[in-house]
């Protein structure tokens, strides 16, 4: 019984100790009587009072008649005791020797240095972040802006030249599979490693990182595009709509957490789900729909097609493979009736085709048409194609991503007939813009063709007749993906709100929890503290809202923030619930060492004026040491050593005095 008694608060100790000295049983009368001379109270209080004591188990009332007697369930001794010893756990845990080694160890190593180190590292952390982000992104779009010069001026490299070249003249913009890649891959390592949640809230934080930004920019794209094709070359425009594949470079891991502010957004988490099934739907149907009608239409022209056979043809196709630097071909070159213009099919070069139609071309007419897809399939334009169909999958319900798709491929041909009629005299253009007008557009699925669609080639043949000196664009370029570095990852949401009695306790009867510590952090009246009232703090953690948070919520507390940790004791075993200022992380320490935390965001910042009512600050012991100098150490800190509570230690060569 004695472990369990409370502590009383003073009105209540106060009658506690009013019952104690009268006679057993005690009448309300004699009670009164000896509160008159301390605490005169109001009848009805009295009687209040008394009932609450009744209720706390203290006391036992027992009706005769129309009067109350009331006795004693707690001895005076029992409770003196027992609150002795709470008051000697809180000064000195228990144990004033591993007080006393604190002290000491603190006055030889110099204080509390690492305290002030954790703070000033904490305070410095977030500033460190964005530095280094801004870093990597100078560094990145510098990188990346050579490379665009680089590749324009390899272009540019002499036509002529029989020198041996290890890569192609023409090269691909990037990988385009990266995005992809990650936007799959997380969602698969979420279930693998914790379940269906962590894989909702992967794939959340992708969309709300990458795929919003996304959307965003290519509007943007779309809306200064025909600004842009006026000043900078067409092979740079084309690249514009690829840079967002970068972006997993920035991104990083979607589980560690990320610098500076963000906007949250909140949502119902029935709401979350359903819209995140629809999507989920409408993006695989977008993708299975794309990749069905290229297959469908390759497999449609390729049907009936046959080898190229003809000296003429065969001989045009290796010099103009020798003008763009390849050596080892793994492509086919065929004729299909199925076409009615040129173009190139395939993902993988032992699967690409270049398809011409049944029809006879000249040898002039053939160096150009071989010339342009040879260059379309360099550039790993079909890839491009197949990038930019994922990225209107995952934005599917945005309009305006299906007519940037479509402004894209009229900037992957002009960038084509440019690299096509570089140094080219203007008789050649003409010959060029009268193929382009001769061939009808016959594109689809993921397939690049000569003449693709009527609506871009007013723009073309006007850029083929009258070309106009442009810039290279690569700062552009570098600096383009330099705002998209420092710009992805600001955006979160917060869903699926609940009490504090589920997410926290899982639903467990609160009368049957206890506090058994608190541990507060960067507590500005000190480094420890007390729980005052524990029904008011467990109370306080049942009525908090904790949501789920796409992004990876940090797990202490940094600069200035502070932090709290309540380690509870409840039928299920330990439980520790520790708060940030806007964040809660708990941990059920019952399932052994290999316990999972789960982080929760706050939409209500933590209340640290009404906890700093429930949690007062430990009273520091006050050590004199024999050279007549006095420290101080915070009582029930925790001994840095690692000793027990009964574990046994001197304080060394130097003595101290109490």
């Amino acid at each position: 019984m004695a472990e369990r008694i409370r502590t009383l608060p003073d009105a209540e100790l106060e009658v506690m100790q009013a019952v104690w000295a009268c006679a057993v049983p005690a009448k309300r009368a004699q009670i009164g009587a000896i509160l008159d001379q301390t605490h005169p109270m109001a009848p009805t209080t009295l009687l209040t009072v008394l009932s609450r004591l009744a209720d706390k188990g203290f006391l036992r009332i027992e009706k005769t008649g129309r009067s109350a007697e009331y006795r004693p369930l707690v001895a005076r001794e029992d409770y003196l005791a027992r609150q002795g010893r709470k008051f000697y756990d809180t000064l000195c845990g228990g144990e004033s020797a591993r007080v006393c080694r604190r002290a000491v160890r603190k006055r030889l190593n110099g204080g509390g240095a690492g305290g002030a180190a954790r703070a000033s590292a904490g305070g410095h952390a977030m500033s460190a972040a964005m530095a280094l982000r801004l870093l990597f992104g100078v560094l990145c779009g510098g990188v990346l802006a050579w490379v665009v010069w680089d590749r324009s001026e390899r272009e540019l490299a002499d036509r002529a030249g029989r020198e041996e070249h290890e890569r192609p003249r023409f090269l691909p913009f990037g990988g385009y599979y990266y995005l992809p890649m990650m936007m799959l891959l997380y969602p698969i390592l979420g279930v693998i490693v914790g379940g269906a949640q962590m894989a909702v809230q992967l794939t959340l934080c992708a969309l709300m990182r990458v795929f919003l930004e996304l959307g965003v920019y290519y509007v943007l794209l779309m809306a200064v595009m025909p600004w842009l094709r006026r000043w900078v070359s067409a092979r740079v425009c084309a690249m514009l709509w690829l840079l967002p594949d970068w972006i997993y470079v920035f991104v990083g891991r979607l589980d560690l957490p990320t610098d500076g502010k963000k906007l949250v957004l909140h949502a119902p988490g029935t709401l979350v789900y359903v819209l995140l099934a629809v999507w989920t739907v409408g993006a695989a149907g977008v993708m299975v729909w794309k990749i069905g009608s290229h297959l469908a239409f390759r497999r449609r022209i390729l049907k009936n097609a046959v080898p190229v056979t003809d000296r003429q043809t065969l001989h045009v196709w290796e010099i103009e493979l020798e003008r763009a630097w390849i050596r080892k071909c793994k492509w086919k070159l065929v004729r299909s009736d199925a076409v009615t213009t040129p173009l190139s099919i395939g993902l993988y070069n032992r699967t690409t085709r270049i398809v011409l139609p049944m029809r006879e071309y000249t040898q002039e007419e053939l160096s150009l048409i071989l010339r342009h897809e040879i260059i379309h399939i360099s550039r790993g334009d079909p890839e491009a194609k197949l990038f930019l169909t994922f990225c209107t999958a995952m934005c599917w319900f945005n309009p305006l991503m299906w007519a940037a798709m479509r402004k894209s491929a009229d900037d992957f041909e002009l960038s084509c007939d440019e690299s096509v009629l570089l140094d080219e005299p203007q008789p050649v253009r003409r010959q060029y813009a009268e193929l382009l007008l001769q061939t009808a557009g016959d594109e689809r699925g993921f397939t690049t063709c000569l003449s693709a669609t009527a609506g871009a080639l007013r723009y073309r043949l006007k850029n083929i007749m009258k070309p106009e000196k442009k810039r290279t664009g690569a700062i552009l370029v570098g600096l383009t993906l330099f705002v998209l570095a420092m710009c992805s990852g600001y955006v979160a949401l917060a869903y699926d709100a609940q009490p504090g009695t589920q997410r926290l306790f899982d639903g467990q009867d609160l009368n049957a929890v206890t506090v058994a510590s608190v541990d507060p952090w960067n507590d500005p009246r000190g480094k420890d503290g007390t729980c005052m009232d524990e029904d008011a703090l467990k109370d306080y953690l049942a009525s908090l809202e904790p949501e789920l948070y796409t992004e990876k919520l940090d797990e202490y507390a940094s600069g200035e923030q502070r932090e709290l940790t309540v380690m509870l004791e409840t039928p299920q075993g330990r439980l520790s619930v520790r708060l940030l200022d806007q964040a809660v992380h708990v941990a059920r320490l019952w399932g052994g060492p290999d316990f999972r935390t789960d982080s929760y965001y706050l939409r209500t910042p933590t209340d640290w004026a009404y906890l700093d009512t429930l949690i007062a600050p430990l009273p520091e012991l006050c050590l004199v040491f024999p050279d007549g100098e006095m420290d101080r150490v915070l009582c029930n800190s925790p001994d840095p050593d690692g000793g027990g509570r009964n574990g046994q230690g001197s304080a060394g060569a130097r003595g101290l005095a109490l």
